[in-house]
């Protein structure tokens, strides 16, 4: 009997010590990819689709952030004067996501993103591109 309460008790406590340790450091993460000619060229398409008419090349050299977070791939690219917000649908598909006027929000772009694309903290929940 005092056999088996032992082993019960050694049973526990790996179980235990196994949730403790799989619950740390096992949260959602942002991850920085490279933005390849074919996401950017995906981009220009999803930003000429939002903008009927407009006449855009490629997005502006070296103002390209693209990355994962929990599944979903977010990128700021900049066609003209700012920043452009683009996030993927459940298809894949590039969209719009949105509009900036200089500045990435964190209700926009998860936090974990502009960390690990070192922008700028600029005000409140919004960051910019670190000065060149």
């Amino acid at each position: 009997m005092r056999a088996s309460v032992l082993a019960a008790m050694v049973v526990a406590a790996g179980v235990v010590a196994g949730f403790a340790r799989a619950g740390c450091g096992d949260g959602w993460m942002g991850v920085n990819l490279v933005a390849t000619p074919k996401v950017k060229t995906a981009l220009r398409s999803a930003y000429l689709a939002a903008h009927p008419g407009a006449s855009v090349g490629d997005p502006a050299a070296g103002r390209t952030y693209y990355g994962g977070y929990s599944g979903t791939r977010y990128a700021v690219a900049t066609f003209g004067a700012h920043p452009t917000i683009f996030r993927t649908d459940v298809r894949g598909r590039w969209r719009v996501r949105r509009e900036t006027h200089g500045g990435v929000c964190t209700n926009v772009v998860p936090i974990d993103l502009i960390r690990v694309w070192s922008l700028r903290h600029w005000a409140g929940r919004c960051y910019v591109e670190p000065s060149p």
